[in-house]
């Protein structure tokens, strides 16, 4: 029904651009003149940059310069020259307009410094995706996984509908580093069910980088880097703030975020934050059936502090992120025949009706964060950054037990996490720029003993270190960038056998890393951006150690403890264009990963708890390919067009055969009317089509039947075919239409903005391959979301 009404809504975008083609004229000169603020004298071949487009000129001899091709409307300007601050401006045209700008020399007042796009920007050959303030309010409410899974090339993997954690080319958990207001995020993410512990809330901007950024960044990119960026702290006296208030119709979701901030009077220099989040949603629903148990708790505050003088400043935060988890009730299932009768079955094997309720299968996920940062002027040196971080993650997953012991959690783990950064961001020197740094984690895990289980994960000690040098070559028409980083990593194991002796293995894991990239400013706008870096990965503790039911996953997991280091080389280019109407971009990548770690299904196992899949820990070298487009179109000041495409293949080069879990092709479209502004401000209604592709190159499929007739024959299902397996062929492909509308209301002098949404409009019934509990439910049916926000 769905794919019948497709053609129509692809006629539409075509017929809306047929007659909206040409109705804009855009023919406006902002030109002017540049000089130092120092000596007077004009400045020659200093770089004016239009933000978010292409339009990119350098000044004459004489500090003059021209830009043409404008349309009425507002406009940032970047003006840049090596020993000056960059220079930035924000411009109404309304008719051709000439300017004077002073450039004051370079470092005058650090309370202008970004430190985290400082460093966002040291990766400057691999394209930055990012999600701003006004689309993270349209998508709030929803998870970090979800949020960013509008971009291309970005995927969620997903464990019901509540855990998702971001996917980037095919990569996903302990590959992919996220940065949490530039601390690095510690917490047992592991396991597919394990989502990052970050609340959405507290960032006002979401960056992407999808490439090897391990020289910046420290070992693990190995799929990307994501950076959770809160806003800079205010620099005035006075209080300002916001509210955001969520609600959706499926799960009876409800969702309040404040942030209260502001300067103090008198003291200048000083400023604070408070901000905090409250989430309850109940269980969600499926076109046909409630999903059973899968509602959500959460409660999250953070706190900032911070004193800004001209050379230097400080500044102190904690956040507490608090969640309770509802697993799918139907995915723990009590013996083989029902987990036969269960995977792939049309309805969940247990359905009830709608609770708040959370019952067993559960988890319980604490993490705090406490974070100081120092950063100083270090005379003609540079920016000196000192940052000290402390995490505390605890997870408990609580299992349906026998005897009056549910309320017991069946895993209770502690990880507590200490890093140092010291980082030196030099100031250019010519054409050159160079960043330093070295850094230092020490992280310890410990079980609580109250659980009566063998733990899933041992105790284990963690010393990592590692130094870093990055370089870049800036000119007019390119820039060139190169980097190098040393880490060591040293596990110390705490674990008895099964004769109950206590073992104490240690592992020490090191690499360098590297990379090389360039990015080309060509003619007529266009872009080229190439980078070829590597990146390493350790293998973590539970694929080593893992040994027995993992509850969240509702699998039995095997480590195994001769695993070597994840080592990957990727090459991603880029070409990309922008201007006042058009914006593109198109990235090509490949990414060869060797010894890449990986959980294989392998049998079914009957223990007292249940039955379960049985998934071990094992290698392979892994190759992915794979494209990324996107497009948006300005068809004139009412129509906007975007469309995302995403291609990926994955292959297994030693056994010649697919990778497990791998995202499938995905393309989304959109088309975005924008009414005049009258009474309501930014008035608009879209119109989204997401359609997903089955996965093609799936792995074999070997049924619980089969697996348990293997059993009982007591053959291998691996000695004539080496390739992964699957207990369930891929879901068909499947597409979804979205429907929204927007506009802000004035009030007191600000703006009260509403938001109004429906996803899966038409109640479609699928299956998600990325979502491992396919093979008991379908996906979440049509939602109705309503979302405000007000800000003071």
């Amino acid at each position: 029904m769905i794919l019948k009404r497709l053609p129509v809504v692809i006629l539409l975008l075509s017929f809306f651009n047929l007659v909206a083609v040409g109705q804009t004229n855009c023919d406006l000169k902002l030109s002017g003149v540049i000089k130092g603020n120092d000596s007077g004298e004009t400045i020659p071949l200093a770089t004016i940059e239009i933000q978010n487009t292409q339009k990119r000129v350098v000044a004459n001899e004489k500090g003059e310069f021209e830009i043409v091709g404008l349309c009425a409307t507002t406009y940032e300007i970047l003006i840049r020259f090596v020993g000056y601050e960059p220079y930035k401006q924000t411009i109404t045209l309304t008719k051709s307009t000439k300017i004077q700008v002073g450039l004051a020399p370079e470092i005058t007042d650090l309370n202008e410094v970004t430190v985290e796009g400082e460093k966002a920007e040291e990766v400057a050959t691999l394209k930055q995706l990012e999600l701003k303030k006004e689309e993270l309010f349209k998508k709030s409410g929803e998870s970090l996984g979800k949020t960013l899974s509008s971009m291309s090339g970005v995927n969620m993997l997903q464990t019901g509908p509540n855990i998702a954690k971001p996917v980037i080319h095919g990569l996903h958990s302990s590959r992919i580093l996220i940065l949490n207001n530039g601390i690095r995020q510690e917490g047992q993410q592991w396991g597919q069910e394990h989502a990052p512990e970050i609340d959405p809330f507290v960032a006002t901007n979401l960056q992407l980088i999808k490439g090897a950024a391990a020289v910046k960044y420290g070992s693990d990119a190995i799929g990307g880097v994501i950076l959770v960026n809160p806003p800079d702290l205010p620099e005035a006296a006075g209080i300002s703030g916001s509210f955001n208030a969520v609600g959706n119709s499926n799960n009876g979701m409800y969702t309040g975020s404040a942030m209260v901030e502001g300067g103090v009077e008198g003291l200048n220099g000083f400023d604070w934050r408070l901000q905090g989040s409250y989430k309850k949603a109940g269980d969600s629903k499926a076109p046909n059936y409630r999903l059973t148990n899968t509602g959500t708790l959460e409660k999250n505050f953070s706190v900032g502090l911070g004193y800004h003088k001209e050379k230097g400043g400080l500044e102190l935060y904690f956040s507490s992120f608090d969640a309770e988890i509802g697993v799918l009730r139907s995915a723990h299932i009590g013996n083989l025949t029902d987990l036969e009768r269960a995977i792939g079955s049309d309805r969940p094997l247990y359905i009830s009706d709608f609770s708040y309720d959370i019952n067993n299968p559960r988890q319980r996920v604490q993490h705090q964060l406490l974070k100081f940062n120092g950063h100083l002027d270090w005379n003609d040196l540079g920016e000196v950054t000192v940052q000290y971080g402390l995490q505390r993650n605890q997870r408990e997953e609580f299992d349906i037990r026998r005897g009056g012991r549910s309320a017991i959690p069946a895993l209770s783990l502690e990880l507590i996490t200490h890093t140092v950064e010291l980082d030196l961001d030099m100031n250019p020197l010519g054409d050159f720029k160079g960043d330093i740094g070295a850094s230092f984690l020490f992280q310890g895990n410990s079980n609580n003993p109250e659980t009566g289980i063998k733990p899933l994960i041992p105790n284990f000690d963690n010393w990592t270190v590692g130094v870093h040098a990055i370089w870049r070559y800036i000119q007019d028409q390119y820039e060139l960038e190169g980097g190098v980083r040393y880490d060591f990593k040293h596990y110390l194991v705490k674990r008895f056998d099964s004769q109950n002796n206590l073992l104490t293995p240690e592992f020490d894991f090191n690499n360098v890393t590297g990379s090389l990239g360039a990015v080309f400013f060509l003619p007529s706008g266009w872009n080229f951006r190439t980078n070829l870096g590597t990146a390493w990965r350790a293998p973590h503790i539970n694929e080593l150690y893992s040994g027995g039911l993992h509850h969240g996953s509702a699998a039995i997991e095997r480590g195994n403890e001769s695993l070597a280091s994840e080592k990957a080389i990727k090459w991603i280019s880029s070409f990309e264009k922008a201007t006042e109407k058009f914006d593109m971009n198109i990235a090509a990548y490949y990414n060869y990963i060797y010894d890449y770690i990986y959980l294989r299904p392998e049998n079914v196992e009957l223990t007292i708890q249940g039955a379960f899949p049985l998934l071990s820990y094992t290698q392979t070298d892994a190759s992915f390919i794979g494209l990324d487009t996107d497009v948006s179109y300005h068809l004139n000041k009412h129509f906007d067009v975007t469309g995302k495409l995403s291609l990926i293949r994955a292959e297994d080069q030693l056994n010649k055969g697919p990778l497990i879990s791998i995202p499938t092709n995905r393309l989304s479209t959109g088309i975005t009317y924008n009414f005049n502004d009258g009474w309501l401000k930014d008035p608009y209604i879209s119109l989204s089509a997401d359609m997903v592709d089955k996965q093609r190159n799936a792995p074999r499929v070997v049924s619980i039947s089969e697996v348990i007739e293997a059993n009982e024959t007591n053959s291998d299902l691996f000695t004539d075919n080496q390739t992964v397996f699957d207990f369930l062929a891929p879901p068909a492909g499947y597409t979804n239409i979205g429907f929204s509308v927007g506009f802000k209301v004035p009030v007191s002098g600000n703006y009260l903005a509403l938001y109004a949404s429906v996803e899966n409009m038409f109640n479609n019934s699928y299956r998600d391959y990325m979502n491992r509990l396919r093979y008991y439910s379908d996906e979440t049916g049509r939602n109705f979301s309503v979302k405000l926000n007000y800000s003071f």
